[in-house]
C-alpha cells in the first residue's frame, strides 16, 4: 500500500505538536500487530506499519510503504508487538486501594480519618490517572461513586495524561453504608421504585454513562420487591439512553438483575454455577459480564497483613499507596479494628472464587462478552497494575491469552460506549495503542512489558510517567 502524495502533503502541513498533544504524524515500523477481535493465525500480523495522524490511526497493516513526511515521529518497533490500549471495565476513583479506603469493611478511622483519606484521593487524581497509563490502560469505567465522580471524568478530560473514562454516579442500594457518607455518599439506600426514579432524575443532568445498582439481597428480603426497584432504575436509565450496571453476586440476584434489564453485571456469580436461565437472560440482554476474580483476595490478603506487591505493582503502582500497604506492621494493636486483629492472628484462606473460575469458560463459550475488570480502589486492589493479577486469574480459569486480551480491548470498548472507535488496531480508530516488548499471546504476563503507551495519538513512556508523580 502506498501513501499518496496528496495525503502526504496534507499530513506535512499539520503544525508540530506541543508536548501534551499528539505529534502531527507518528509512524510505527516493523511491529507485529495483535488483532484481539480475530481468531487463530488471523490475529497475528507481523511486519506491520501503523500511521497515526492526530488522534486517529490512518493506516495499519503489513506491506505499507510511504515516504516519511517532514516532522514525523518514527518509532522502530521491530521485535515488538502492538495491541489496542487496555480497558479496565470496573474501577472506583473514590477509593485508593489502601487500608483506609472502605471504613464500612475495616474501620481505621482511629489511624487515618476517612475524611483525610477522601481528601487525599481527590488531591491525588492526576497521579492516579498516570499510573493507569503507565500500566498500559487507556480506558476505564468507574462504575459508581459520589456525585464528585462526575468531576473526576471532567478532570480526566482536561488532563494531559489520563485514560478515557465512563462513569456512574452514586449507587442505588438495598442497604445503607453510613460509614461512607461525608455529605456526598457513594451508596444511597433506595426503598421504592418511585425513589429510584427520582434519584436517577438527580443524576441525569450530570450525564452518567451508567446507572448503577448495588443489589444486595439478604435473608428475609423480598426479592420481587427489590427486583421492582431495579427494574424501575433500568427503565428510567434506558428511557434516558443510559445503561444499567448491577452488582449482583448470587445467582438468583443476578437473574433478577438481568430480568430487570441489566446491561453490565459488574461481578461474577459467586455462590452457585450459572444455569441455562442465566445464560439465556444474559444473551437476550447482550449483557457484559465482568468477573472481578481477584478483589476479594485483595481484601483478605491486605487485612491479614499477607499482601505483597508483585514486581509490576512495585514498579507501576502509586508509591503513596504502596507505602500504606505496609502500615499494619506499624499500627498499635489497640487501634486495629477487632476483625483485622483477628485476621492477623490467624490469616484466612484466600483464593479466587472457585465457582466463578469454573463458570468463566462456559460464559465465554455461550457467546457472552466477558470484560476484564479489577474493582480497583478496593482494599488490596491497586489502581493500574492490579490488572495483571486479574488477567492471570482469567488465564488460570481456562481462557486463552487472546480471549483475555479480547476482554480487555474490543469487549471493553463496549463498556466505554466506544465500540468501533477503540479496542482494535485498524484505520479510522482512535489511536489508543500499546507497544510491548514481548508477545502477549505467549504469556499473559507479557502485557506488563509496556514499552510505550499511546493514548489519542500521544506517546507516553511508562517510566517517565512514574517519575513525574509528585
Amino acid at each position: 500500500m502506498i501513501l499518496r502524495n496528496a495525503l502526504l502533503a496534507a499530513l506535512v502541513a499539520l503544525p508540530l505538536a506541543a508536548t501534551a498533544s499528539p505529534a502531527p504524524i507518528t509512524v510505527i515500523n516493523g511491529a507485529t500487530i495483535i488483532h484481539p477481535a480475530r481468531s487463530g493465525a488471523a490475529a497475528i500480523e507481523p511486519g506491520a506499519t501503523i500511521v497515526i495522524s492526530g488522534d486517529r490511526i490512518q493506516l495499519a497493516g503489513a506491506g505499507i510503504t510511504l515516504e516519511l513526511p517532514q516532522g514525523a515521529r518514527i518509532i522502530d518497533a521491530r521485535g515488538k508487538w502492538v495491541i489496542p490500549g487496555l480497558i479496565d471495565s470496573h474501577v472506583h476513583f473514590f477509593q485508593s486501594g489502601n487500608l483506609y479506603t472502605r471504613p464500612d469493611a475495616a474501620d481505621f478511622n482511629a489511624v487515618v480519618p476517612y475524611t483525610e483519606e477522601v481528601a487525599r484521593n481527590k488531591a491525588r487524581l492526576d497521579a492516579t490517572f498516570k499510573v493507569w497509563l503507565a500500566s498500559g490502560v487507556t480506558g476505564v469505567a468507574d462504575v459508581g461513586g459520589p456525585f464528585w465522580n462526575f468531576d473526576v471524568r471532567d478532570r480526566a478530560l482536561a488532563s494531559p495524561a489520563a485514560p478515557r473514562m465512563a462513569v456512574a454516579g452514586p449507587l442505588i442500594s438495598m442497604i445503607d453504608r453510613p460509614q461512607l457518607d461525608l455529605g456526598d455518599p457513594p451508596i444511597v439506600k433506595i426503598a421504592s421504585p418511585e425513589a429510584a426514579r427520582a434519584f436517577i432524575a438527580r443524576q441525569l443532568p450530570r450525564n452518567p454513562d451508567f446507572i448503577k445498582v448495588w443489589f444486595i439481597h439478604q435473608p428475609g428480603d423480598d426479592l420481587a420487591a427489590q427486583e421492582a426497584i431495579v427494574k424501575a432504575a433500568g427503565d428510567a436509565a434506558h428511557a434516558a439512553g443510559k445503561r444499567l450496571a448491577v452488582h449482583a453476586t448470587e445467582l438468583v440476584v443476578a437473574k433478577a438483575a438481568l430480568r430487570a434489564g441489566a446491561d453490565l453485571l459488574v461481578h461474577a456469580v459467586f455462590d452457585a454455577p450459572v444455569d441455562e436461565e442465566f445464560i439465556a437472560l444474559a444473551q437476550h440482554n447482550r449483557a457484559l459480564y465482568c468477573p472481578t476474580l481477584y478483589v476479594m483476595d485483595g481484601y483478605g490478603e491486605a487485612l491479614s497483613n499477607t499482601w505483597k506487591a508483585t514486581a509490576i505493582e512495585a514498579a507501576r503502582a502509586d508509591p503513596e499507596i504502596l507505602a500504606a500497604m505496609d502500615d499494619l506492621n506499624e499500627i498499635a494493636p489497640e487501634k486495629l479494628p477487632p476483625a483485622v486483629a483477628g485476621l492477623m492472628k490467624k490469616p484466612q484462606r484466600t483464593g479466587a472464587p472457585e465457582i466463578a473460575m469454573k463458570d468463566l469458560r462456559r460464559i465465554v463459550d455461550a457467546g457472552i462478552d466477558v470484560v476484564m475488570g479489577t474493582d480497583a480502589g478496593n482494599i488490596g486492589t491497586l489502581h493500574g497494575p492490579s490488572i495483571h493479577r486479574e488477567m492471570r486469574l482469567m488465564v488460570d480459569a481456562g481462557l486463552t491469552p487472546l480471549e483475555v486480551l479480547r476482554s480487555a480491548t474490543v469487549n471493553g470498548a463496549r463498556t466505554l460506549g466506544l465500540a468501533g472507535q477503540v479496542g482494535e488496531v485498524q484505520a479510522g480508530m482512535l489511536a489508543d495503542l500499546l507497544i510491548l516488548d514481548a508477545d502477549p499471546l505467549a504469556d499473559i504476563g507479557n502485557l506488563a512489558k509496556v514499552h510505550r503507551t499511546i493514548k489519542a495519538g500521544v506517546v507516553y513512556d511508562p517510566q517517565a510517567l512514574m517519575e513525574s508523580l509528585d
